[in-house]
């Protein structure tokens, strides 16, 4: 799909049908104090920290209290949950204390979607921290490991689970953000697919640019990428970026609804491929599952059914 000027025409159809596995198959509200840090608390610094700050407090035989400390003493914390209740925990029955990150709707509290740094497939422009990071699977036979090296630095990558009938490459994903704050963030980044002697010598890829205005549970992105060949004395660069345009919105506790679309701009292309469907939020595991579809001139495609699973692990600790 991608403008690639490889060195024959099978080797262009075999890249493009490769990415484009990867790539397109890839009330009124209360903002909580520090809502995207979960940093650790120290138990005898929690008084310190501003009245109005959210607490997720872990007892030690798995239990979740979230809530606000009123008061506590050598032995006991006495911890206000969001429906007014006052729960008296015994210091030694807790595990730590962490900053909620998330928001408080009514009397409820909406916990943040930990896969924020992706829409379906594609990147969103926010950033993995420092030593966080997610194993995930895309339509099942596409695995991706990824790890936050530093607050702007994320590596992922992978290979397909069955190489003998989908294909045999391996790929990359650096990924730098530029400028991340609470209502916007810019990240530049490039997906690589290293691919065996059979199909092609050298890499093919993409090089990226993303930008995501709004917050967790509402934001817009859009993109651009340029297609790449590299290696074997014969490198090249689309000059005919791919556009995506892509949206994600919370309609309830634990789901949002996510649309990834993109757009092919080259004059020998027209068309794109559009997607929707809806993602279920967990603690650190979430699920997508959706619909995607190919639109050309005078024709569309519909549709292919979509399942991913995003594990997360780590947590932040700015």
């Amino acid at each position: 799909t991608l403008s690639f000027v490889p060195r024959s025409q099978m080797t262009l159809r075999l890249a493009r049908l490769l990415v484009g596995s990867i790539l397109l198959l890839g009330a009124p509200t209360t903002t909580l104090t520090a809502q995207d840090s979960a940093r650790t608390v120290a138990r005898d610094t929690v008084m310190m920290l501003p009245r109005d700050t959210l607490l997720e407090v872990r007892l030690h035989d798995g239990s979740v209290l979230y809530g606000r400390v009123v008061r506590q003493d050598s032995v006991h914390v006495v911890i206000r949950t969001l429906g007014g209740t006052e729960v008296d925990a015994k210091r030694e029955l807790i595990a730590s204390f962490r900053v909620a990150r998330g928001r408080v709707v009514g009397n409820e509290y909406w916990a943040a979607d930990p896969n924020g740094t992706r829409l379906f497939f594609t990147s969103t422009g926010r950033t993995l921290g420092k030593g966080e990071g997610y194993i995930s699977t895309y339509f099942l036979f596409f695995p991706f490991v990824a790890y936050g090296v530093t607050d702007r630095f994320t590596m992922a990558g992978g290979t397909p689970i069955i190489p003998e009938i989908i294909g045999r490459a391996f790929y990359l994903a650096p990924k730098f953000t530029l400028r991340e704050t609470e209502r916007s963030s810019y990240a530049i980044g490039a997906l690589s697919f290293a691919l065996t002697e059979e199909i092609s010598e050298g890499t093919v890829g993409l090089l990226y640019g993303v930008g995501t205005w709004g917050n967790r549970d509402n934001a817009f992105t859009a993109g651009a990428g340029w297609g790449y060949q590299w290696g074997d004395g014969n490198s090249s660069v689309s000059n005919a970026p791919v556009l995506v345009l892509g949206g994600e919105t919370r309609v309830g506790r634990r789901l949002k609804l996510v649309t990834e679309n993109w757009i092919f701009t080259g004059p020998d292309e027209s068309g794109g491929v559009f997607s929707g469907g809806f993602r279920f939020i967990g603690d650190r595991l979430t699920s997508d599952l959706g619909l995607i579809g190919a639109a050309g001139v005078g024709s569309v495609a519909c549709c292919i059914p979509m399942v991913n699973f995003v594990w997360n692990f780590g947590r932040k600790s700015r």
